[in-house]
């Protein structure tokens, strides 16, 4: 390791500095047009990446990390599976449990099976070989199934199926890679039981233990506060590192488990600093998975593709139309979920950068070990990595909108409180088929929404399990509305995990800002109200007889805003919603919703009878 740094360093800072910065820049890039066009971001990234390596020549990514290339992408892939595993509440995991534990035992074995077989007969290699590299694809992994649930955000419990299953199956199938290499060289049945039993004997107490052990330290240290705030993150990195090496050292590819073990036990604690941790790990895991993908998308090698480009594609259809779909069909058995869901837990299984970096490594040791067609695996595992990307990328939207799972645009709104008002900007967004969900906590106002033909439910958006249990198909914002200042912008911090600080909206704070008791800048959402509209102006309105109104831009909303009749909310052009904000310009065309003044109301009311709804 030592050496492999010196050489690293050897390079020299001026090559190394510039091509660091161009795979970050690319990797942001793609992440960033992935977003705007609303495609999946982990296409985008093998199109970097593959434009920089094969197409260009700009990045080897050998030549630049050599030997340390490896132990990076590991170090990064235990940081995501941690983050992972932080990130599966226990709740969710008890909801999925069945099913997920079949997916990553039973599925697992059938889709290994099912893989060795395909490869043995497809490609015509050696059962040596051919069991290695269909133990490696039984993996997916968060790397790609996180981006991509993101990307579809399919209701119900299939989006916590399919990430318990990516974080959970990754030490899983590493331990099965290492397991059937060394079975494959054994040279008697007693002696591949023998280490069969080894292997996973010490893999179970090295990661578990070590992972419990990491955790359990950790989590006194924090529940003491012998860790300060501003060492919390980089501590809790400095014990996930120790764990995953110490684990390693005592079996190799236990650490992958045993960071998973930890990021779950951690998960059990609700705090502040778990959250902090959890933040900001979320954003380093995009980082990382930007440079990995791109990293290994650079490393792929057109000769090295050529011979197995065609059967790859059949091995690809097997993989997708019959591995997939026999494990979901065993796995879910006499469980609670529809046919539906199942379908859509078909249509996801997309291979990252475990079982790319798994292939790599054992693949040069059954070289070594001159087992025939071992060279063929990294190819093999590069191309059906790509083309589940690009298969499970490009379906997985289309059919959890056809099995109405997900929405196509999700221009709908999620609106916290359900008073007068608030049903006002429900009716009249629904008028104008604008999807809405009101929730409350107020028994009254959730009947009055449902009497009045609105989807409501009583329950608070700061409850635990809120952003899981809510039903946000073609939802795509939040909007907060309630009498409480602290409530609302705790709304827009919790949802703005889900919908992105630039579509969480709420009221501005009725207090002074510059008031002891204000809630700071820092923890506001967008502010709704081109003056910045309060809760206190909205009774105070009501009160007086003004409603929610909805009218065609132009003269009268233009004049009527001069003589302060019109408070305008959002705006509607050819189906497409926007709140209007602080500062923005009163829009020229399309619809604006807003409250009316009860003179104004008359005069839309004579222009367009069925352009207001009484709220």
């Amino acid at each position: 390791m030592i050496a492999a740094t010196a050489s690293l360093l050897a390079a020299g800072e001026s090559a190394i500095g510039p091509t660091l910065a161009l795979i970050v820049g690319a990797g942001m890039a793609a992440q960033w047009i992935a977003w705007r066009t609303q495609l999946p971001s982990i296409i985008a990234l093998l199109i970097a990446g593959l434009a920089l390596g094969p197409f260009t020549g700009l990045l080897d990514p050998d030549e630049l990390l050599g030997d340390t290339l490896f132990p990076l992408v590991s170090l990064s892939v235990a940081l995501i599976l941690f983050e992972g595993g932080l990130d599966l509440p226990p709740r969710e995991l008890r909801n999925t449990g069945t099913a997920v534990r079949r997916l990553i035992t039973l599925g697992a074995v059938i889709t290994g099976v099912v893989g060795w077989y395909a490869a043995r007969e497809i490609f015509g290699i050696s059962d040596q070989a051919a069991i290695v590299l269909a133990s490696v694809l039984v993996v997916t992994g968060p790397t790609v199934v996180g981006p991509l649930l993101r990307f579809v955000r399919p209701a119900g419990t299939t989006g916590p199926i399919l990430r318990a299953e990516g974080v959970l199956i990754d030490p899983i199938g590493a331990t099965a890679a290492l397991v059937c290499f060394e079975v494959v060289l054994a040279n008697d049945t007693n002696e591949a039981v023998l280490t069969l039993a080894l292997i996973v004997g010490k893999t179970l107490l090295a990661g578990i233990g070590f992972g419990l052990a990491t955790a359990f330290l950790l989590d006194n240290a924090l529940k003491r506060f012998l860790i300060p705030d501003q060492l919390a993150v980089p501590v809790t990195f400095a014990f996930v590192v120790a764990s995953y090496v110490a684990a390693n050292e005592i079996q190799e590819e236990s650490g992958l488990l045993a960071v998973t073990v930890l990021g779950i036990y951690l998960a059990r604690r609700e705090s502040s600093t778990i959250r902090q941790v959890l933040e900001f790990n979320e954003s380093l895991r995009t980082l990382l998975i930007s440079v990995l993908f791109i990293l290994l998308a650079a490393r792929i090698e057109y000769e090295a593709l050529t011979e197995v480009f065609f059967p790859s594609l059949l091995f690809l259809v097997v993989l997708v139309l019959i591995a997939r779909p026999l494990s979901v069909v065993a796995s879910t058995v006499r469980t609670s979920l529809t046919w539906r869901e199942r379908v859509f837990l078909c249509t996801m299984a997309p291979r990252g950068i475990v079982a790319a970096a798994v292939s790599a490594i054992f693949a040069i040791r059954l070289e070594e070990e001159f087992v025939p067609d071992a060279e063929k695996i990294v190819p093999i595992v590069f191309l059906v990595i790509i083309g589940t990307i690009v298969v499970y990328g490009f379906l997985a939207g289309p059919a959890a909108r056809i099995l109405g799972l997900a929405e196509a645009q999700a221009e709908g709104v999620l609106i916290v409180g359900s008073h007068a008002t608030a049903r006002g900007i429900a009716m009249q967004l629904k008028q104008r088929e604008i999807k809405t969900l009101l929730i409350d906590t107020d028994p009254y106002n959730v009947t009055r929404s449902i009497a009045a033909g609105l989807t409501a439910r009583r329950m608070s958006a700061l409850a635990e399990d809120a952003t899981e249990s809510l039903d946000l198909r073609g939802i795509g914002r939040l909007l907060a509305v309630t009498s409480n200042d602290e409530v609302n912008a705790l709304s827009t911090g919790r949802f703005a995990r889900v919908f992105g600080r630039r579509e969480v909206f709420q009221l501005a704070p009725g207090k002074k800002r510059s008031g002891h008791d204000a809630v700071p800048e820092e923890y506001l959402g967008r502010i709704i109200g081109m003056a910045g509209l309060t809760y206190n102006t909205l009774d105070e309105r009501s009160r007086q007889g003004w409603k929610v109104v909805g009218s065609p831009a132009g003269p009268l909303i233009d004049e009527a805003l001069e003589e302060e009749l019109f408070l305008p909310l959002a705006r509607i052009e050819e189906g497409e919603m926007a709140f209007i904000c602080r500062n923005d310009p009163l829009p020229e065309v399309g619809d604006v919703i807003g409250l009316a003044a009860p003179s104004l109301q008359r005069q839309i009311e004579a222009e367009a009878p069925s352009a207001s709804a009484d709220a």
